[in-house]
């Protein structure tokens, strides 16, 4: 038992000599330095759209051909400002405009998980001869 209590001493005088630093943990900061941008689509009803993110000198191009949930695979330093742009639109057969919302902004820690695309139909006008609107333009 006096064996137990000496070594139970020991440990403690080498705890308080050689103080555990944060550099000598796994996270240093909580958990990762890093986080993913991701999002959700709505309105899709054909492939082919395309959006590209742009963190500092590196860009992502990920291709959304379904509605839904997507992520870009792109690490983003936590505080980084980080932008996505539509690069393409749908194929047809029924042309169609997306928007895009929360697009852009500086990395918080959980991860920007904010961006919305929503993709809407744009009606041929027959037999208005509106050659500016629709599928005509």
């Amino acid at each position: 038992m006096l064996q137990m209590i000496k070594s139970f001493i020991l440990l403690l005088l080498v705890i308080g000599i050689c103080p555990v630093q944060a550099n000598n943990l796994i996270f240093k900061s909580g958990f990762e330095n890093t986080a993913l941008v991701s999002g959700t689509a709505t309105g899709l009803n054909s492939t082919g759209l395309s959006l590209q993110l742009t963190v500092n000198t590196t860009t992502e191009i990920l291709n959304v051909d379904q509605d839904g949930v997507f992520v870009f695979h792109t690490n983003v330093n936590i505080g980084d400002y980080w932008s996505v742009a539509i690069l393409t639109l749908p194929d047809n057969p029924q042309q169609q405009n997306c928007e895009i919302n929360n697009n852009s902004g500086s990395m918080p820690s959980g991860g920007a998980d904010v961006l919305i695309v929503t993709c809407t139909s744009i009606p041929w006008n027959w037999d208005q001869m509106n050659w500016d609107e629709g599928g005509w333009n």
